[in-house]
């Protein structure tokens, strides 16, 4: 579909190729600088673990396999590292907003670009782009995979079903919600189904012998792609395949034919009863439902504030044009409206990440209604309707700024801080790093012991490293949850680490490093000279963590 001369592009790939390449620029530059959030540094330790141990089997607790593997070659590549941990999820991010182009037939040209401008400096999609977690990688690529299905319908290439089942593939090994997707998809298709039919008596139709007709349609186009969709759908469950499936058994299965249904049998069935003996449980949703949606809802205000107005605007003004709603307009706000109302039900913690499955979709159209503003707006100076290029000039400044003012608000000035209610709450605050420097600094010069950790919380009885088994599910050993992210960076630092609750171990070790809880602090502090004692946050705004860093 192309619009007026006002809403045309000469050349509007170049332009999406250019913000694309800012979007990438945007979530490259510094993207080790911020302290790993817990849940990242235990996820990555856990990825070292699976390396040294040279084996994996699926744990729901860190949900799907695609960080693991992937990052495990990242790891190999460019060694582990805050920067390297980011990387996939950055590159994904950077390019999520060539996937405007795939509307090229659904929207116009002005259109797409504002998508590819939202999908890029979206604050919310910009911080989660810059953190090491699947549901930014989910999100992309499950909208990847519904613009190849659109673009198949729209040119009639079964090549697109191919790349769609590899999408959606990719997709289903990031994280188990994906399945959430597939509800929504079908309530909106429902939906759109509804608008043919309620359309239909003000067009002389019987809506009874229309939703027949609508319906033996759509089974004839799918029996007509069926070879494709077949291929389609073999792709996606050679990824899933590939990825569940437990390591090294598959290789070894794969030599050993014999040893397939055992293997598959793990991959499917074990996988599905570990997904719902643990997120199955409604122990994991036990919470209030409106504190939850308020939670999200102040996310999209506060990281998202452009995307969320502005896709009401679009998705009215699409609605009652003259010509009739464009059915991915819809689509995508019906998709983005039910992740709104229908994840403060499932989610088992209240997280800024939930608004990433919402943000996605909803930004078509929020598209829609700012290119609806700006064409109003060069109409207006066409016209020279001084008024009206006022208005719009207004919504689009109060637009941007939102947006890069959010941007830089939520990534730049309080990444880390209470204030901002876009980070989780277990992201340490403050700045870590020059400590955490120093650590390495001392690990690698000291013989022996190089880092205690003082404290009932922090103790662990007969510590040790390099255990070679599976088992992640504590960490290895008690304490550990208590020190994260700690142990990721004393895992890369190579440290010798230990633990003691009793406070005159140190009236005869010096170790280089103490660290201790700042309540616990004052058992030992006077017992350790020429350290440097250092405060900092573990969570947002409590658990502080002192370290003893000797000088």
């Amino acid at each position: 579909m192309r619009g007026p001369r006002t809403d045309r592009f000469a050349r509007p790939l170049p332009v999406l190729l250019a913000i694309s390449g800012l979007a990438l620029l945007l979530r490259i530059v510094g993207l080790g600088a911020r302290v790993a959030h817990q849940d990242e540094a235990r996820v990555a330790h856990w990825i070292l673990h699976y390396k040294s141990v040279g084996a994996w089997e699926y744990r729901a607790i860190i949900h799907g396999p695609f960080l693991p593997h992937v990052n495990g070659v990242v790891f190999d590549l460019l060694g582990p590292s805050d920067f390297s941990m980011r990387l996939v999820v950055a590159v994904v991010g950077g390019l999520l907003p060539l996937t405007a182009w795939l509307f090229r037939d659904r929207l116009r040209d002005l259109e797409m670009v504002v998508l590819a401008g939202l999908l890029a400096l979206n604050p919310v999609l910009l911080y989660y782009s810059r953190f090491m977690r699947n549901d930014l990688l989910l999100g992309a690529f499950a909208f990847a995979a519904f613009g190849f299905v659109v673009r198949a319908i729209d040119t009639d290439d079964r090549r697109y079903l191919l790349a769609a089942g590899v999408a959606f593939g990719l997709a289903a090994t990031t994280k188990e919600n994906v399945l959430l997707y597939l509800v929504t998809w079908a309530g909106a298709l429902v939906l759109l189904f509804d608008h043919r039919l309620f359309l239909a008596r003000h067009r002389g139709r019987d809506w009874l012998a229309l939703g027949r007709e609508l319906s033996e349609g759509a089974l004839r186009g799918l029996w007509r792609v069926r070879h494709t969709l077949a291929g389609g759908l073999l792709a996606l469950a050679v990824i899933v395949i590939a990825f569940y499936s437990p390591k090294p058994d598959l290789y070894r299965a794969l030599g050993n034919p014999t040893q397939l249904p055992g293997v598959l049998d793990a991959t499917t069935l074990g996988t599905w009863e570990k997904f719902t003996d643990l997120w199955g449980s409604t122990g994991m949703q036990e919470h209030s439902y409106v504190r939850f949606l308020g939670h999200l809802l102040l996310v999209m205000g506060v990281g998202g504030a452009t995307t969320t107005i502005f896709s009401g605007i679009g998705f009215v003004a699409d609605r009652y044009r003259e010509a009739g709603p464009r059915d991915v307009v819809a689509f995508t706000f019906y998709w983005g409206l039910a992740s709104v109302l229908g994840y403060p039900i499932v989610s088992d913690i209240m997280a800024g990440w939930t608004a990433v499955h919402a943000l996605i979709p909803l930004a078509v159209p929020a598209a829609v209604g700012l290119a609806l503003v700006i064409r109003k707006l060069l109409g207006a100076l066409e016209r020279d309707d001084g008024r009206l290029a006022a208005v719009t000039v207004v919504l689009l400044v109060l637009a941007a700024t939102a947006t890069l003012g959010g941007g830089l608000a939520v990534n730049v000035l309080y990444p880390t801080e209470k204030a901002n209610p876009v980070v989780q709450y277990a992201q340490p605050a403050g700045d870590m790093k020059p400590q955490l420097a120093r650590i390495e600094e001392l690990s690698a010069a000291n013989e022996g012991i190089d880092v205690v950790f003082y404290g009932e919380e922090y103790y662990t009885p007969n510590e040790t490293r390099g255990d070679a088994s599976l088992d992640i599910e504590t960490g290895g050993y008690a304490g550990w949850f208590a020190r994260l992210p700690l142990p990721w960076y004393l895992e890369q630092y190579d440290a010798n680490v230990t633990s003691t609750t009793d406070p005159e171990y140190f009236e005869e070790n010096q170790p280089p490093v103490v660290i201790t809880l700042r309540e616990e602090s004052g058992d030992i502090e006077g017992r350790l000279e020429g350290y440097e004692r250092t405060v900092r946050q573990g969570y947002l705004s409590d658990r502080p963590v002192v370290f003893f860093i000797r000088e």
